[in-house]
């Protein structure tokens, strides 16, 4: 596979989310700048960074044809098959050995007329736009009451509002396509984000258990208002350290296990059972991890740690309804870190634009910030996808 195929494409990226709040897979939308090239070429660019367990879906107008037959198959890629696709008998034919070669496939969009059972049973998943989804009447976006019933699970996309995504899940959809976060953020700022409940009990837990404080750690990274929480609690002069920690893993290791368990235990009572709020903890962590690759290798672990709280805490002004002034004057963060966040300036705010652009798909936007980079569009394709199928935590 020529390198050129990842160094002329633009790539955004949007989560595919269950009803529980978390992250089934992360959708990758691609457009190549070289028309010619086929999804095989492209199946094999993703395949090269997926990960066991790390499901990614890859969307793009790239040829679907038999040379997939001749790739590899692994089993995190999901492969989207335009409805169009199987409209023809040959594009069918080509679903089923697809199928039986091994290949996950999401059927993406209505096809024009209805499939058989053996062409459906070839596709894990369907992707339908709330817009195109003749199940719903005109009226109030309520399913008809002769609608057919779906043979395989679908993914509402389109959903604009946590109403619209809720009424998604009542009509029976497996997952939507995307999150309204800035609805969601909106609806919960005024009352401030309090930590996840699952995340506070699965550290009480690991104390419990005597597990590693870096195993803890990681999962302190997936929550941004118990990360944020944990770095005031143990920078405020009650505490009476001498020195600032800025880092979680140093948080978490001074703390200790006993002062940790209690604080936590405090907190349990007021954390969060809403999975509407896992979409900004699911955004704010790939952020963290997006720039940590982005950045490159051979950086050292202070920069690392420092992308990464750049990333968890990109969310914060909106989660707990206060400018990122007025959060950093209660807890002291890295000047770099201050910088990037409260003033959009310094070496890290234009990776941080670019991994804005990223969620907004491929475009204009995303080409320009990748430029403000002085990275390649290469460069910045490979860390997307190393990035992406890095473990998501917050599903854990």
């Amino acid at each position: 596979m020529p390198e050129s195929l990842l160094g002329g494409a633009l790539i955004g990226y949007e989560p595919i989310i269950g009803r529980d709040g978390h992250a089934l897979a992360m959708r990758i939308t691609v457009e190549l700048a070289d028309r010619r090239a086929g999804m095989a070429a492209l199946y094999r660019a993703v395949a090269a960074h997926a990960a066991a367990g790390s499901a990614i879906a890859v969307r793009s107008a790239a040829r679907i044809d038999e040379a997939l037959l001749g790739v590899e198959p692994f089993g995190s890629i999901w492969i989207e098959v335009p409805a169009t696709v199987v409209a023809t008998p040959a594009g069918r034919e080509l679903a089923t050995a697809l199928n039986r070669r091994g290949f996950r496939m999401v059927l993406a969009g209505v096809p024009p007329a209805a499939l058989e059972p053996q062409t459906l049973s070839a596709f894990s998943l369907a992707v339908v736009d709330v817009s195109d989804d003749r199940r719903l009447s005109s009226a109030a976006g309520a399913a008809t009451a002769d609608a057919p019933a779906r043979t395989i699970p679908f993914a509402q996309e389109g959903v604009r509002t946590a109403a619209a995504m809720k009424d998604s899940f009542a009509r029976g959809a497996f997952a939507v396509v995307g999150w309204p976060l800035e609805d969601v953020l909106r609806s919960h700022a005024k009352a401030g984000a309090n930590p996840d409940y699952a995340t506070v009990v699965a550290l009480m837990s690991m104390i419990e258990r005597g597990e590693d404080a870096l195993l803890m750690e990681r999962l302190v990274r997936r929550d941004p208002a118990l990360a944020w929480r944990l770095l005031r609690y143990i920078n405020s002069p009650g505490f009476g350290l001498s020195t600032e920690v800025q880092s979680f893993r140093h948080a978490v290791m001074m703390l200790g296990y006993e002062r940790l368990e209690r604080w936590l235990a405090l907190l349990l009572a007021t954390s969060s059972r809403d999975p509407d709020m896992r979409a900004a903890m699911i955004a704010s962590f790939r952020r963290g991890v997006l720039l940590e690759h982005l950045i490159g290798p051979g950086r050292d672990e202070r920069v690392r740690d420092e992308l990464f709280i750049i990333g968890v805490f990109s969310m914060l002004d909106r989660m707990l309804d206060q400018t990122f002034e007025q959060l950093f004057d209660v807890v002291r963060v890295p000047a770099r870190v201050r910088e990037t966040l409260v003033e959009r300036r310094g070496p890290y705010a234009a990776y941080l634009a670019v991994i804005e652009a990223l969620e907004c798909g491929p475009g204009i936007s995303l080409e320009r910030a990748v430029r403000a980079c002085s990275i390649s569009l290469e460069e910045c394709n490979h860390a997307v996808l190393r990035g992406l199928a890095a473990p998501d935590l917050v599903a854990a």
